[in-house]
Order: C-alpha cells, then sequence, then structure tokens
C-alpha cells in the first residue's frame, strides 16, 4: 500500500445538497490519468514512442519490487518495478461548489487490477482536527458533523480537494496519492475526444429538464454511438422502474466501454491534440508532469478482467431532519482490508483461504546469508507472488513468524518451513507487502 501506515477506521460514530438531477459518470483513474499521459507523450520524445510502439519500457527489468507510488522513482518506474496506488475522484456540481461524485481508485500492478470504491455524497462525516484547521485558515465557516460531498464546499477553491481527500483518508483508514477533479464539461470533451463511445442502450429514455436549464435527455432503446452530450444524457437519466440499481448499473456499463476504447493505443494516439487539449482545459489534478512520466510506464498493466466496483458500506438514514447514507464501520473495515489490502477471507466451509493472490515478502531473521532469497525462490517456484528478500533486525526467534493482516489468511504457508506460525499483525507488516515471514533460526 502506498504512502503512511494505515490509520484505525473511526468507529461507528464517525460514521445542504445542491439539486439532486446532477450526476457525471464517475470516470475512473484511468481514463482521467490517459489523458495527462497524452501530454507526456508528447515531451516525451523517443522514449516515449518506443515504449507505446513496442509496448516495452527501456531496460525493461523482469524483476518485481513492491513500492510506493509516491516513493516510484523514474528508474523504477522504466524498470516496471511494481507499485501500488490510491487516487480521488471527485465530479462536482454545476456551479463547481460540492463534490456530489466520489470514489476511490486502487491500482496494483502486479495484479493488474483496478477497484474502484464509491462513496456515496450524503456520507456522514465528522470533520478531522487539520481539516477545520485548513477551513478557518482560508476564513470559511463549517459544521463539525456534515456530509462528505459538502467538505469541498466549505474548503473553497484553494483547499476543496484537499480536505476532501483528508477526510477520505480518515473515513477508510488509506492514504491518497492524488486526487482528480472533472465536471460535466470536462466528462463531455473527454468522451468527444476519445471520438465517442459505443454501447448497448438498455431502454428508452426521455426526461425534459430544459425548464430548469438543464438538457433535454432522449435516447433510444438499442445500439448507439455516444457523443460527450449523449453520454451525458445516459449517466444522468433517473427515471428507471427498478430506481437507483439500475442506474448504477447502466452507468457501469458505460464506464467498461469508456474504459476500453480509451486503454487503446490507437486511440491516445489518433486523439492525442484532443487529449492534450483536455487536460489543459478542464482537469483539476495533482498529477504532476513528473508523476505522469513514470506512470506512463505502467500503461499496459491494467487487465479489464479485474475491473472492479464497490461502494462504501451502509444505510441511508436521517439523522434529526437531516438525510445521511451512515457508514457501517465493521463492514467497511472488511471491505477496505479486502480492496486496498488485498486481505483474503475464508471460504464457506471456513477453510484457510490461498495466499497465492498476495504479496509476501520474506525476511532473514537469522545470520546465513541468502537464505530469505532461498526461500523466496522455493515460494515462487510454487506459485507464490514473492517481492525482494529482507533482513529482519528484530529479535531472532527459533520459529519462523507469518505474519499476516487478517485472521485465516497464512496458513496454506505452514508447510514450507520446518517450525512455523501464523500471527496476526497488521501494523508490523507494512505497506510493502500483504504477509511478511521473517524466518526462524530452525530454518537454517
Amino acid at each position: 500500500m502506498s504512502g503512511k501506515q494505515r490509520k484505525p477506521v473511526r468507529q461507528a460514530e464517525r460514521i445542504a445538497p445542491k439539486k439532486k438531477g446532477f450526476n457525471p459518470v464517475r470516470v475512473f483513474f484511468k481514463i482521467v490519468v490517459s489523458i495527462v499521459l497524452a501530454f507526456v507523450m508528447l515531451a516525451g520524445g523517443a522514449c516515449f514512442a518506443y515504449y507505446k510502439i513496442t509496448g516495452n519500457p527501456p531496460f525493461a527489468d523482469k524483476g518485481v519490487v513492491r513500492n510506493n507510488a509516491s516513493d516510484t522513482s523514474l528508474l523504477d518506474a522504466f524498470l516496471k518495478r511494481n507499485i501500488k496506488m490510491n487516487v480521488a475522484v471527485f465530479g462536482v456540481d454545476k456551479d463547481g461548489t460540492r463534490t456530489d461524485v466520489i470514489f476511490v481508485v486502487h491500482y496494483d500492478s502486479a495484479a493488474e487490477s483496478l477497484k474502484l470504491v464509491s462513496l456515496p455524497r450524503d456520507t456522514r462525516v465528522s470533520l478531522t482536527d487539520e481539516v477545520k484547521a485548513n477551513i478557518k485558515a482560508e476564513g470559511h465557516s463549517y459544521n463539525q458533523v456534515t456530509k462528505l460531498n459538502a467538505v469541498h464546499a466549505y474548503s473553497g477553491e484553494k483547499m476543496g480537494c484537499q480536505n476532501t481527500v483528508l477526510e477520505i483518508e480518515d473515513l477508510l483508514g488509506i492514504k491518497i496519492d492524488h486526487y482528480v477533479k472533472i465536471d460535466l464539461e470536462a466528462f463531455r470533451a473527454i468522451v468527444d475526444a476519445i471520438g465517442g463511445v459505443d454501447m448497448y442502450v438498455p431502454q428508452d429514455m426521455y426526461w425534459d429538464m430544459r425548464d430548469t436549464g438543464d438538457p433535454l435527455i432522449n435516447l433510444k432503446k438499442g445500439d448507439q454511438h455516444l457523443d460527450g452530450e449523449k453520454a451525458e444524457q445516459l449517466v444522468r437519466f433517473r427515471r428507471y422502474v427498478e430506481g437507483d440499481v439500475a442506474r448504477i448499473q447502466t452507468q457501469q456499463l458505460f464506464l467498461k466501454a469508456l474504459a476500453e476504447k480509451v486503454l487503446s493505443t490507437e486511440t491516445i494516439l489518433k486523439n492525442l491534440p484532443d487529449l492534450i487539449s483536455v487536460m489543459y482545459k478542464y482537469i483539476d489534478t495533482d498529477i504532476s508532469m513528473a508523476d505522469a512520466l513514470k506512470y506512463v510506464n505502467y500503461v499496459d498493466k491494467i487487465n479489464m478482467g479485474n475491473v472492479s466496483m464497490e461502494t462504501l458500506p451502509g444505510v441511508g438514514q436521517y439523522v434529526g431532519s437531516v438525510s445521511y447514507f451512515i457508514h457501517d464501520a465493521e463492514a467497511t473495515r472488511e471491505m477496505v482490508d479486502r480492496v486496498f489490502y488485498s486481505a483474503a477471507a475464508t471460504d464457506t466451509q471456513g477453510a484457510a483461504a490461498d495466499s497465492k493472490a498476495l504479496l509476501i515478502e520474506v525476511a532473514n531473521g537469522g545470520d546465513i546469508n541468502g537464505l530469505a532469497a532461498t526461500y523466496s525462490k522455493k515460494l515462487e517456484d510454487a506459485g507464490y507472488r514473492v517481492g525482494s528478500p529482507s533482513n529482519y533486525t528484530g529479535q531472532h526467534n527459533t520459529y519462523t513468524r507469518i505474519q499476516v493482516k487478517n485472521e485465516g489468511v497464512g496458513t496454506d504457508l505452514v508447510s514450507f518451513f520446518n517450525d512455523a506460525k501464523v500471527e496476526v499483525a497488521p501494523n508490523e507488516i507494512g505497506a510493502n507487502a500483504d504477509i511478511r515471514i521473517i524466518l526462524g533460526t530452525k530454518e537454517q
């Protein structure tokens, strides 16, 4: 995981919106970063061109080293050393005040996966001390307990995204590496910049909102080519018999179609000038040019079969006269461990889950040089994902310690060692691995 150690998720107690008709599509990390990378493509010159044409970065290295996104150097990126990254994506309302669409994307280059977690805009939060201090410094007022989408409004244009990021970090107990903010104009421009999107519209959609200054929605059921204007109609339509569930399903179908097109190298090359224009005019992000130059090396390390979408667990309810989304603290903790920390679960019979999907660090807890590398190779040969070996500087033990972040994980590794015990120690493992194995002296 990237950045700081994970903070504990708040307990249950932690647990005035604009017009509800607005709901731009949750355009996820890959789409936005592709636009940023389009500029890098122009500035990167021959090296970038070589990468895009051949699919191979210069000086490619097959080795796998887990790095935090913030710690990844340009050389690390050229060598395609694996990273994990969290990006907060905000869709703002028509006047740019409130973040009416909020989600976090977790990218894992080793797993070639993108996991999206949607955070309902009405999520009830209590402002952290740092956020309150930032708001006061800008001369604004606030309510201590509020909705997540109001944090941006309280904070003002200068600190809106930064403060919302801080609240999300506190809510989920993770570190956010970057943010991206778009509005409806940006959404339309993105779709138009790639030449539109082809998809099957699941039903006739008609909704005349012109009396409020919003567009007329008029789409027909069937295969459609959606430009920016029609794509906006699709994602803003709400009048489904099945309610919000059907709306979310339709938006996700559009996201997948949009992602598949943006992931195409041909799309980026063909529409480069328009993509650069969109980046300069519409996208507000803290992804610097240096960051973009690093991340470009991971463009091909996303598998569309490994894209998943979830929503913060919880329920909608009134607190006094105000309607909130109240997150479920325990279910949120489980979701965070699974999505952001790759924690496996036990099966329905209670058997230990396979640890082969998790990243393992083997640390030498003895005095024999190369022992950690030997066991790393043994686990790799057995099909496990293993990072670089390390040396453990703490107290030596006779038995091998298999440290895991969640109970029920790691027992399938015991048989590889002479004397091994599994222990749940999430705070000791750190951010660069899911499981840490500290070799005992009996392994010598």
